[in-house]
């Protein structure tokens, strides 16, 4: 597909995708990368892409200098591409593993659990209000793709959790007190598993809501980082479940 030359940076075309820097969202976000502009073009879902050389994309492209690639990238040293993405539109639950973020802050860590649940078959995702968007670029390149093939959702609490108790996903929470030790714990076929904020932890009205809550055993510290610890325990759900 021919590709439109640009060599301003004041383009309007540059302009309008630098926005989505700080401004992405479902409808446009920037992808960086070969690998990220791949998987969503696989996806179906890129729009539009700016490259220092010629690409097989079906979509609108326009060859640009590094220039241009520098202004639409967050990397010190980016690869010679840049993609603008949508997002598909949610659709209603259907894995059986079901992840519940309660207000994730830190977009590495977000993309970083996305990337972790898609791994691990919780292949829908529901960030509740307060989390990082799922297209901040941060987000987008710790999620190494994933969020492209996971069913993203957003909501605030109280539909959240009317929507798991409704489709019949049991929700087991995450805390460091009144908690049962991860070692051994058997989860059902069919859950929702709730990590909660960086600081915080799960919030207590969740918790309160859980039909048990789990906490993962250590020493020589207190806490782990959210998305180490989102890493065990879907690993666990997936491979160990009921294991001691």
């Amino acid at each position: 597909m021919p590709m439109e030359r640009i060599t301003s940076k004041d383009n309007r075309k540059v302009k309008e995708a630098a926005k989505l820097l700080s401004k992405g969202g479902p409808e446009g976000f920037l992808v960086e990368g070969h690998h990220l502009v791949s998987m969503a073009y696989e996806a179906g879902l890129l729009q539009s892409f700016f490259a220092t050389a010629p690409q097989p994309y079906e979509v609108s492209g326009y060859l640009v200098g590094e220039d241009i690639i520098k202004r639409l990238s967050t990397s010190v040293h980016p690869e010679p591409i840049v993609g603008i993405a949508k997002a598909a539109s949610p659709k209603p639950l259907s894995s059986q593993r079901v992840l519940l973020l309660d207000r994730i802050q830190d977009p590495g860590n977000l993309g970083t659990l996305l990337r972790t649940a898609l791994c691990f078959g919780f292949h829908d995702v529901i960030a509740l209000t307060g989390s990082c968007s799922y297209f901040n670029p941060k987000a987008v390149q710790s999620s190494q793709g994933a969020l492209f093939s996971l069913n993203l959702m957003r909501m605030g609490e109280r539909e959240a959790l009317a929507l798991l108790e409704k489709e019949g996903y049991p929700l087991f929470g995450t805390s460091l007190q009144s908690a049962r030790p991860l070692e051994g714990f058997a989860f059902p076929a069919k859950f929702a598993l709730c990590l909660g904020n960086e600081g915080q932890g799960v919030a207590k009205t969740i918790l309160e809501r859980c039909q048990t809550n789990i906490k993962i055993s250590m020493a020589g510290i207190d806490s782990l980082n959210v998305g180490v610890a989102g890493g065990i325990l879907m690993h666990y759900a997936a491979y160990l479940n009921g294991k001691d």
